[in-house]
């Protein structure tokens, strides 16, 4: 596994989940939309990321086109029968995740060890069916 300089994320592996920490206080306009949409998807189109967790909890505000690439992210996931889980968003950010709809698509999680635990209690299930 390499590991490439990221601008948005840094990525570690936790067993065998690749955990994307997302190192961004705000996803704000457009142009950090696609940066994060590149690096993520670089990441998840690797054999070893078949289970990804995104970390939010240095991210205080995510606008909307951002939270259109975690869509685009978990939509692609399951296309590919892989799993992405988030975890550590602040109150601001999970009230916007929740008003658009992204628990319904994806299993989120206050806590880094709170998900990585969902994945060992259900290891071969794919992202959260609605």
């Amino acid at each position: 596994m390499s590991n490439p300089e990221f601008e948005f994320i840094k990525m570690s592996m936790v067993g065998d989940v690749a955990v994307v920490e997302v190192l961004a206080k705000e996803l704000r306009f457009p142009n950090q939309a696609e940066e994060l949409s590149y690096e993520l998807g670089l990441v998840v189109a690797q054999e070893w990321a078949a289970k990804t967790l995104v970390n939010l909890s240095r991210t205080h505000f995510i606008g909307s086109t951002a939270f259109a690439v975690f869509f685009r992210l978990v939509a692609k996931a399951k296309e590919q029968a892989r799993s992405v889980k988030f975890c550590g968003m602040t109150e601001d950010v999970r009230i916007g995740a929740d008003i658009i709809g992204l628990d319904k698509l994806a299993e989120i999680y206050d806590t880094e060890d709170e998900a990585l635990e969902s994945f060992t209690q259900n290891p071969d299930a794919p992202a959260f069916e609605s």
